[in-house]
């Protein structure tokens, strides 16, 4: 289309409303446009007058609409012109689809200039390359139209349940996914919580490789230790040796033989490890595409992400990044599991129990999770602390489920393995 056709439908669907004393039309065109998709000036203040008058619940017509533009030129004649226009314009709904058409057209001519621009200016290219996929996965999203009525999303929901592809990830511990209602949901954001040395990073290994093992490959983003420090932690739980004596080399020929056998089994695992030291979520977004079949994002963790532009606090960093991560979970369409510290507050109360108001940095974790796991070990504040060689206990919480009901699982945590298991519960 022209551009003089683009103002054409426009002028046609504004025309429309302008006719119809009712308001009904107009009101149908507000659902299915934005000001934004259109291209004329004065479409725009015409469009967004309306908004304001419904919003009002006031009357919707010609009048009340040239009195709220306040611009000399959207006058009586300006109106009759567009009115006259309709009379002789094409059906509502086709110029509608047009107008939207066009401004994804728009849209994407924009966003091509802002590549080039960002490309000679030098940028980084992941930060580029996530950005760029922000606004695709939106314009996807979207479709073309904002709203999506109840048989559409009935069809959707039904095209969910029916489809091949598991709708969650099972995490392998049945008492969480019990309280899940199966595992990690697909598109959603999860946050497992707590303070240095409960075991955080241990659960979440031990449900990236049970997910690798049973669902598909699962990236696990690591931006505390390196490969071969995940690695030798998840030989040591498989193996039920100390990962320090795999690390110092310190087997018998028969371990080394049931190592070597551990091995085999993970080479045959779709588990992926990152090698760069600092990522951002649009980094993380980068490494994810690079996946075929991925069922799983890991990221060891929130604290450790390196923040997209500046802002004016580490509450505002904390706060975007959260909102990133829940975005990048909808846009891969897999679960995000995301590791996160909690501050010092519950270690100055009488109760040590962690709490969501412990999550540090930002509410908007909390706001922005699909699930909030928080875990606690008892055995970290008693005045002794217990042998190494037994398993100690650890409180797992699910303080936060958008889905279903909340609840807590308790499990035991070898520590010189990282192994967990259930206690009162088969795994």
């Amino acid at each position: 289309m022209t551009n003089e056709d683009i103002l054409t439908a426009e002028n046609t669907v504004l025309g429309a409303c302008l006719c119809d004393n009712t308001g009904a039309l107009f009101r149908a065109t507000l659902a299915a446009l934005h000001e934004a998709d259109l291209a004329g000036d004065l479409n725009r203040c015409i469009l967004h007058a309306a908004r304001e008058l419904d919003a009002e619940g006031k009357v919707l017509d010609a009048p009340a609409v040239r009195d709220r533009v306040h611009r000399e030129d959207v006058n009586n004649e300006y109106l009759l012109e567009l009115m006259n226009i309709a009379c002789a314009g094409s059906a509502l709904d086709q110029n509608i689809a047009a107008i939207k058409r066009a401004a994804r057209l728009r849209t994407l001519s924009q966003l091509g200039e802002n590549i080039a621009e960002r490309a000679r200016a030098g940028d980084e290219p992941n930060s580029i390359t996530g950005d760029t996929a922000k606004v695709l996965d939106e314009l996807d999203r979207q479709g073309g139209a904002l709203l999506i009525d109840s048989t559409a999303a009935l069809r959707d929901f039904h095209d969910f349940r029916e489809s091949d592809r598991s709708v969650s990830v099972p995490t392998g511990i049945l008492g969480l996914d019990r309280l899940f209602g199966g595992g990690f949901l697909n598109c959603g954001l999860y946050i497992l919580a707590a303070r240095p040395g409960c075991g955080k990073t241990a659960l979440a290994l031990q449900i990236a490789d049970t997910a690798a093992r049973n669902t598909g490959a699962v990236l696990f983003v690591s931006l505390e230790m390196d490969a071969v420090q995940l690695t030798a932690r998840r030989v040591a739980r498989l193996a039920s040796i100390p990962s320090n004596r795999l690390l110092m080399g310190r087997l018998d020929g028969e371990e080394s033989a049931h190592v070597s056998a551990i091995e085999r089994d993970m080479q045959r695992q779709p588990l992926y490890l990152n090698r760069q030291t600092r990522c951002s979520v649009a980094d993380v977004r980068a490494l994810a595409r690079q996946v075929k079949d991925l069922r799983l994002v890991v990221i060891d963790y929130l604290g450790l992400l390196k923040p997209e532009g500046r802002k004016n606090s580490r509450y505002e960093e904390i706060t975007a990044i959260s909102g990133d991560l829940k975005a990048l979970a909808r846009s891969l369409g897999v679960p995000v599991l995301c590791l996160a510290q909690l501050n010092r507050a519950s270690e100055l109360r009488q109760d040590k129990k962690p709490s969501l108001a412990d999550l540090r940095d930002s509410g908007a974790i909390e706001q922005d999770a699909d699930g909030v796991l928080l875990l606690y070990r008892e055995d970290m504040y008693w005045a002794e602390r217990p042998d190494e060689g037994r398993p100690v206990t650890v409180e797992c919480t699910l303080a936060k489920h958008r889905h279903g009901a909340v609840g807590a699982v308790t499990l035991a945590l070898e520590l010189e393995t990282g192994a967990f298991m259930q206690i009162g519960g088969k795994q």
